[in-house]
């Protein structure tokens, strides 16, 4: 049966990942977040589905031992190992704040959360995903981290456009090691739903700038990245995909 685990998952996105992953019958899904009893999403999930294909784990990413914790349970649950590692837990407390105006201590907070925070859950994951039939990793990242199209879209995110174009950097070159270990490793931007906590952040900048853009639920998010999610192949290490397949600019 193939597994997969979703970082993040109390809510949004995250949440809507592993409702799609969840209509797969022979699916195990692992849903974590920081306090997954406090989730009515998840909760509700549970509730429906039977006992062994959804799995709530608590799993704070800004904290190793927290992340060690559930590497240690997701091991118990999945003694040969986990197939799909979908790394979605990110934030954007700053939306619209200039670079001259921005708080420092919350910029490194915000780097820290959507960069450093999926270093260290892949150092920990990374083994179980190795003793896979599948050896996928799924890094959920953003447009926002195209350093070729950040020029288009002044002042909007910049500390989240930052620490995703780093994000992007760290997996591209640590794709290349991964992946003579049998892994594939892939970046998404999932699509723009402003029903999501980043997304709802910059609903009138997308109004006025970018009219244009697809405007998407969550549901159709999750089901269109869970696609490129199943399409994946070797060949595809390294790559930065679209919600729709399509690759996009670094």
């Amino acid at each position: 049966m193939p597994s997969y685990l979703v970082t993040g998952s109390s809510r949004g996105l995250g949440l809507g990942f592993v409702t799609e992953l969840l209509k797969g019958k022979d699916n195990v899904v692992i849903a974590t977040a920081r306090n997954t009893a406090a989730s009515t999403g998840l909760q509700e999930l549970k509730g429906k589905h039977r006992d062994g294909q959804l799995h709530l784990i608590d799993l704070d990413v800004t904290n190793i031992k927290s992340i060690q914790r559930a590497a240690q349970e997701t091991s118990r649950l999945l003694p040969g190992g986990l197939d799909n590692l979908i790394s979605n837990a990110g934030v954007n407390p700053n939306p619209s704040t200039s670079f001259e105006d921005i708080d420092v201590n919350e910029f490194i907070d915000e780097v820290n959360f959507n960069l450093t925070a999926t270093l260290l859950l892949l150092r920990e994951f990374i083994p179980l995903v190795r003793k896979s039939v599948a050896k996928r990793v799924l890094v959920i990242s953003s447009v926002l981290g195209s350093t070729e199209l950040g020029a288009s879209m002044p002042n909007l995110q910049n500390a989240y456009s930052t620490a995703k174009a780093a994000l992007n950097m760290m997996v591209r070159k640590w794709s290349a090691v991964l992946k003579d270990q049998g892994i594939t490793t892939v970046l998404l931007h999932p699509g723009y739903s402003a029903s999501t906590e980043v997304g709802s952040g910059i609903e009138e900048w997308m109004r006025t700038y970018a009219p244009n853009v697809p405007r998407q639920t969550i549901e159709e998010c999750a089901e269109s990245s869970m696609k490129v999610l199943a399409g994946i192949t070797p060949k595809d290490n390294g790559m930065f995909y679209n919600y729709d397949g399509t690759k996009l600019p670094w």
